[in-house]
């Protein structure tokens, strides 16, 4: 198998030759990496405030996902996001945010606040082709040898963009509920023309961010996600299948009072299973042949604190809990952050090809405690990883 035809078929659940790895790179993480692997010509390529990627960054990714052999690749679009002095910037949806030397921008200006300006904002009218162009990059890079995903904002979150917020589109959910259809509707109209782009380019699969719990509750109660969050998702689902591409929902967070509606809406996938949160092997039983399960090494105290040796471990403990019967892509726990060590992100992808020959993998889940009750759990289990390093 070729590296697309594996996360193809873990995707659709089945079981490759050896287990797929895929993850987010940030820029910074791209870079240390590349020094780590003894990659030059580098120089010009630094680190990004507002989340558009330079000739130079992209190919210098495509390079490090050549050194790791990493199966998928993951790209993102261009808002037009400018800086309007050190600290800000506005994009060309409208939208205002503090800029950042690590990490998103975060918002703080809506485009939209109040129905009057919602019947006039088109945000489809404004995608343009150059937007995809990291995408272009990794497509004219690899083709059809790896699998290539783009990464979207899903309803919530492009929401809250446009909104100014997330505390203002949940407070909208109550005061304002027309205002937030309305903007719900809009930024769907929005994420499916962005999926038809990106399919037209090459994208095999759709990443749909917007963390929708926290560690211990759902950010907001099943009810309002349900009228609110989740047809707009399933919309989504609807029109990725239509187009013969699969679809993953991403979420932080103890998620077991929404799984159920995000198997119902048929996702494909779901990223990241947190550690601190979710037990893998319970994730894994209950999302056999049904969603593929992505994850898990940890990327909150092990790739950050830990030492390679450490993290190859629980690379090996991740394969051997989440691979069985296939349906695994092997990533970290949210993504390569700018905090994580670039030998343990090494170490991560050269263990997932140590271990994970499916030859030498249980064709079965492990057996695993039931799924919580979807009551709150009030206890965070900690890794223990960062006390473990620092003493």
């Amino acid at each position: 198998m070729n590296s697309r035809e594996r996360i193809i078929t873990a995707l659709d659940l089945g079981i490759p030759d050896r287990v797929p790895t895929w993850d987010w790179f940030d820029e910074a993480v791209t870079i240390s990496v590349a020094d780590v692997l003894g990659l030059k010509r580098h120089g010009g390529v630094t680190t990004l405030r507002k989340g558009d990627e330079t000739r130079e960054s992209s190919d210098l990714y495509c390079r490090v996902v050549e050194a790791l052999d990493v199966d998928g690749t993951s790209s993102v679009y261009n808002t037009g996001l400018q800086a309007i002095d050190n600290h800000l910037g506005r994009d060309k949806y409208g939208r205002g945010y503090i800029l950042s030397e690590n990490g998103m921008p975060a918002i703080i200006e809506p485009a939209v606040s109040s129905i009057m300006e919602l019947r006039k904002y088109d945000m489809v009218s404004r995608i343009e082709k150059s937007d995809f162009a990291s995408l272009q990059a990794v497509v004219d890079r690899f083709g059809k040898d790896r699998a290539h995903c783009l990464n979207i904002n899903g309803p919530f979150q492009e929401a809250w963009n446009v909104m100014g917020g997330m505390d203002k589109t949940m407070i909208a959910f109550i005061e304002e509920p027309e205002l937030v259809h309305g903007i719900m509707q809009e930024v769907t109209r929005f994420n499916k023309a962005l999926m038809e782009e990106s399919a037209a380019i090459g994208a095999d699969f759709f990443m749909i961010d917007g963390d929708i719990c926290g560690n211990d509750f759902p950010l907001m109660s099943v009810e309002l996600f349900g009228e609110f969050i989740l047809p707009y998702k399933k919309q989504m689902v609807d029109h990725a299948h239509a187009m013969g591409r699969r679809i993953i929902k991403h979420s932080d967070g103890m998620v077991w009072s929404i799984m159920d509606d995000l198997i119902k809406v048929g996702f494909d996938g779901f990223h990241p299973v947190q550690p601190q949160c979710m037990d893998m092997k319970t994730t894994k039983a209950y999302l056999h042949k049904r969603m593929c399960v992505f994850g898990n090494v940890d990327c909150l105290d092990l790739l950050v604190f830990g030492e390679p040796e450490q993290v190859a471990e629980a690379t090996k403990k991740c394969v051997a809990e989440a691979s069985p019967g296939g349906g695994h892509i092997l990533s970290s726990s949210n993504s390569l952050h700018p905090g994580c060590k670039p030998e343990n992100v090494v170490a991560m992808f050269e263990a997932a090809k140590e271990f994970g020959e499916y030859a030498n993998i249980a064709a079965k889940p492990m057996s695993a405690p039931p799924p919580p009750d979807g009551q709150p759990i009030r206890q965070r289990r900690q890794t223990r990883r960062r006390k473990a390093v620092l003493t």
